[in-house]
C-alpha cells in the first residue's frame, strides 16, 4: 500500500487500532493526516508525527489525498467520508493492503487477543526474530505498531464489523468465541460462521481446545495445534500455582513434560494466553527452551489486571468490558491474592452490550464483595431508552450481590472510598475512561491511609 499511497487521512485516527495502522503508514514513508472527535493520550501521541484535526469536517481532507481509512465507529454519513471523493478504506482492508507479502501471524477471538499478541511478539523478539507487530494496547517498551524487520508480521485482528475475513494469516491464533458485537451480526450463529470463514482462509491454525465453541470451529481444519488446560490439549498446563502477579505451571506438549514456565500474569486466562503463545513459536520452528525462558520476561499490556499502587491496599486497572473477561479478572484476583476483599468499580460500555448482558454482568460481579457501577460509556453509541448502568445493579442485586449505582467517576469514586479498608483490592473495570479513577484511586491511597 506505501508504494500506491503516499498520501493517507484517517478518520477516527485517534483510536487504538487506527493509531497503531497511521504508525505503520508513517513509518512506510506515507504523509499521514487524521481527526477524532475527542482530544486523548493517543492523539496527542499520534499528533507528533502526523497532522491531526479535532472534529469531522471535509476542510481536513488533504488536496490530493490518495486514500481515506476510517474505522468502524465511524458512520457512514461522517462529513469527511462524504466529502472524499477518493478511495475509501476500513481500517482492516487497509491492514491487509499494508501487509502484502508479509507472513502474517493473525490473532482473533472474543478475549485474550492483546495479552497473546503481545507475548508472541515478545518471544519473537527474544528468540532473535524481528517481526512487524500490530496491538490494540499500550505495550510497555514497546509502540502498539512497527513495521519489523523481518518477513513476519505479527497483528491482533478484530471480528467486530465482520470486516476481518479480507485477510489470508499464514497462522491464525484462535483464543475464544464468545458472544460479543452481535448487534453487528443476525446472532451467534452468523458470528461463529464470520470466525469459521476467517480460519478457511488460514494456512495453519493455532486454538484453544478448553473452549467448546472453539473446537467445533477447529473440527474441520486440517493440521491443527491446540493449547489448553484439558488432556486434549497439545500444549497443555499442569500443576498450575498463582502468586500475586505472577503463575508457575508444568508444560507438557504432546504429552511430554517440557520444563517449568513462569507467566508474567495473573489468574488461568492468562495462563491460556501464555500456552497460545509459546504453541504459536513453536510451529514458526523456535526452540521451546528460549520460548520458555522469554516468556518469563515478556511484557503485560496496560490495563490487562494492571497493578497501579499496593501499600496496604492493592489498587488494580482492568480493560475487561464483558461478563467472561470480568470473571476471569475476579478470579486472577481470588487466585493471586486469596483471603482478600475485592471492591469493584464497573462501568459498563456501550449500551448495545450492557442490553444484551446486563444479567450475564450481575451474575458475574456479584462475586465481588462490594461493587459500585456508573452510567455507560457509550464509545460511539445513541443511548438506548430504558438502559443504564442502573440495570446492571439490579442484576448484581438479584444475583445476591452488593452494588451501588453513582452516575460519574467522581460519584464512584467516593463510594468506593466510603467501603475500602486496609488489605482491600480495588479494581476499575471497564473500556472507557475508568482508568482516570483507577489512576487517582492509587494517588489517595498511595500513602496506604
Amino acid at each position: 500500500m506505501i508504494g500506491d499511497f503516499q498520501k493517507v487521512h484517517l478518520v477516527g485516527i485517534g483510536g487504538d487500532g487506527m493509531s497503531g495502522l497511521a504508525r505503520l503508514l508513517w513509518q512506510g514513508g506515507a504523509s499521514v493526516t487524521g481527526s477524532d472527535v475527542q482530544a486523548s493520550g493517543k492523539l496527542r501521541e499520534v499528533a507528533e508525527w502526523a497532522e491531526v484535526y479535532l472534529g469531522h469536517d471535509p476542510e481536513h481532507l488533504p488536496p490530493g489525498v490518495d486514500a481515506v481509512v476510517f474505522s468502524s465507529a465511524v458512520a457512514a454519513n461522517n462529513p469527511e467520508l462524504l466529502a472524499a471523493g477518493t478511495l475509501l478504506l476500513p481500517r482492516l482492508h487497509a491492514l491487509r493492503r499494508l501487509l502484502e507479502g508479509r507472513r502474517l501471524v493473525a490473532v482473533v477471538g472474543t478475549h485474550g487477543k492483546t495479552t497473546t499478541a503481545t507475548w508472541i511478539t515478545a518471544l519473537l523478539r527474544f528468540c532473535g526474530v524481528e517481526p512487524g507487530h500490530y496491538v490494540g494496547g499500550q505495550i510497555p517498551g514497546l509502540p502498539s505498531a512497527t513495521w519489523g524487520k523481518d518477513g513476519l508480521f505479527v497483528a491482533e485482528v478484530d471480528e467486530s464489523d465482520g470486516r476481518f475475513i479480507c485477510l489470508s494469516p499464514t497462522i491464525t491464533v484462535l483464543t475464544s468465541v464468545d458472544g460479543d458485537h452481535l448487534n453487528n451480526y443476525r446472532g451467534f450463529s452468523q458470528l461463529k460462521r464470520a470466525f469459521s470463514a476467517f480460519l478457511s482462509r488460514s494456512q495453519r491454525v493455532i486454538g484453544c481446545v478448553d473452549d467448546p465453541r472453539v473446537a467445533e470451529l477447529l473440527s474441520p481444519c486440517q493440521g491443527v495445534l491446540t493449547f489448553g488446560l484439558s488432556k486434549d490439549a497439545d500444549f497443555r498446563a499442569r500443576g498450575i500455582s498463582f502468586f500475586g502477579e505472577r503463575s508457575v505451571f508444568e508444560l507438557l506438549v504432546f504429552g511430554r513434560p517440557r520444563g517449568e514456565v513462569e507467566v508474567p500474569g495473573p489468574g488461568l486466562h492468562n495462563v491460556r494466553n501464555a500456552l497460545a503463545a509459546l504453541a504459536t513459536g513453536y510451529a514458526l520452528g523456535l526452540p521451546l527452551a528460549a520460548l520458555r525462558a522469554g516468556l518469563a520476561w515478556a511484557p503485560r499490556p496496560h490495563r490487562r489486571l494492571e497493578i497501579l499502587e499496593e501499600n496496604g491496599y492493592l489498587v488494580v486497572d482492568d480493560y475487561a468490558h464483558h461478563p467472561t473477561e470480568l470473571a476471569a479478572g475476579i478470579s486472577a484476583l481470588r487466585l493471586g491474592w486469596p483471603g482478600r476483599r475485592i471492591i469493584a468499580i464497573f462501568q459498563p460500555h456501550r449500551y448495545t452490550r450492557t442490553a444484551f448482558l446486563a444479567a450475564q454482568f450481575g451474575e458475574v460481579l456479584s462475586r465481588a464483595d462490594h461493587v459500585v457501577v456508573t452510567e455507560i460509556y457509550p464509545a460511539f453509541e445513541a443511548p438506548i431508552p430504558g438502559v443504564s448502568g442502573r440495570n446492571v445493579v439490579e442484576a448484581i442485586r438479584r444475583a445476591g450481590g452488593k452494588a451501588l449505582f453513582r452516575a460519574d467517576l467522581n460519584q464512584a469514586m467516593e463510594a468506593a472510598a466510603e467501603l475500602i479498608r486496609p488489605g482491600d483490592i480495588v479494581v476499575g473495570f471497564g473500556a472507557g475512561d475508568i482508568w482516570r479513577l483507577s489512576r487517582e484511586m492509587a494517588r489517595s491511597l498511595s500513602s496506604g491511609s
